[in-house]
């Protein structure tokens, strides 16, 4: 059985079992069940309704396992095969119990009682039970989990210092040989708010990277997750749309936005829903020249919304396309006005969209600009009341 579970799973995470039989049943009954069900690793048992014991399917088939104890237990209650006075030796964890911490508190009982089951109580008071053995898969499963992610923290900090090595390069020697000249000269010189403009330029540049690199390295470093809320995608895209106000005015750019609805509700994450939208209408700008008109769509279908980004820049060829969401992508088409790039934007958009069932891809021609088109699925979507 293969077993695939996040690094931060719990036991509410695993395949449970939820089988019970009452403390007055006959053993047979028991017997016909572990018969029918031969992957249940025990039952739950239960005294007037409240949970009594746990009976190991392993224990279970070692005492019946004798014809003569067969026939001697199999018409007694269940509870037979407790002692009243024995509070139980089970080992009960809540569901939100880390896969980690109960491989390690299992581990601990003692050798008679190691491979029994588990009792994963949940709080709604209900009683799960789960194979020990399914336990140390999920562990196993976290450890390589685990294991692959330092492989690829590793890797992603050699390309970040490549990166940092290469790209940064550039933005410190401006700011290093501007800052000299300034040191160097007469404060009445008509240049300086000039180098001053250059510096703070330089700086701005350096601070974007910086911040791109920490939001990749973030996600990379994590278990990342969305937290789905409803809101309006309408309302979201227009408080973009007036904060790109400056920066694409500083360009002559204008802004069309073009929505089928007056209001589209939608369950998702809106703070990282924000960020792909803000991204790729950043990339638009960035590669698009002066003058030129930035156009948003924004449609509710049957099965699905749809969010598109058309931009009036270079266009891509067909290498382009093909790594386009890749990580450190460097694109034959430059930043129109000298803005920086790490080449992690898209890569970041295309985790985030996927994140939430959805999908992204681009359409584009050289010489005729790009224009990249998101779908997320109708399952995400809330119906508006009217």
């Amino acid at each position: 059985m293969e077993y695939s579970v996040r690094i931060n799973a719990t036991l509410g995470d695993l395949d449970l079992v939820s089988a019970s039989i009452d403390a007055e049943d006959h053993l047979i009954k028991a017997y016909d069940v572990f018969g029918e069900h031969p992957s249940y690793p025990g039952l739950i048992v239960l005294k007037d309704g409240i949970l009594f014991r746990m009976l190991s399917k392993a224990y279970f088939f070692e005492v019946m396992s004798q014809q003569f104890m067969f026939d001697v237990y199999s018409r007694r209650p269940v509870n037979y095969f407790f002692d009243e006075n024995d509070t139980g030796n089970s080992l009960m964890l809540d569901a939100n119990t880390s896969v980690l911490k109960a491989s390690t508190i299992a581990l601990q009982r003692p050798s008679t009682s190691r491979f029994d089951p588990i009792i994963v109580k949940f709080s709604d008071g209900c009683f799960k039970l789960l194979d020990y053995y399914v336990l140390l898969m999920a562990e196993n499963h976290v450890h390589l989990q685990t294991s692959r992610l330092l492989r690829e923290a590793n890797d992603f900090k050699k390309e970040v210092l490549g990166m940092v090595a290469h790209d940064l390069r550039n933005p410190i020697s401006a700011i290093l040989g501007f800052a000299n000249i300034l040191v160097e000269s007469d404060k009445n010189d008509q240049d300086i708010p000039e180098y001053a403009k250059i510096i703070l330029e330089a700086s701005q540049q350096m601070q974007n990277m910086v911040d791109d690199l920490l939001v990749s390295a973030i996600n990379d470093a994590t278990d990342f997750s969305i937290n789905p809320a409803p809101f309006d995608l309408i309302r979201l895209i227009n408080q973009i749309i007036v904060n790109f106000k400056e920066p694409s005015e500083l360009k002559s750019q204008i802004i069309h936005f073009f929505n089928s609805d007056n209001s589209i509700l939608i369950n998702a994450d809106g703070s990282k829903l924000r960020e792909v939208i803000e991204n790729l209408i950043s990339n638009a700008i960035k590669y698009s020249e002066a003058g030129k008109e930035i156009k948003i769509w924004a449609e509710k279908l049957e099965q699905k919304v749809t969010i598109k980004v058309t931009d009036e820049g270079p266009g891509m060829n067909d290498t382009d396309k093909e790594k386009i969401f890749g990580k450190f992508t460097r694109l034959s088409a430059k930043p129109t006005a000298g803005e920086s790039s790490t080449g992690l934007g898209l890569f970041i958009v295309k985790k985030l969209v996927e994140l939430h069932g959805g999908k992204i891809w681009v359409e584009s021609e050289m010489g005729e600009g790009s224009t990249f088109i998101i779908e997320l699925p109708l399952n995400n979507m809330l119906k508006i009341e009217k």
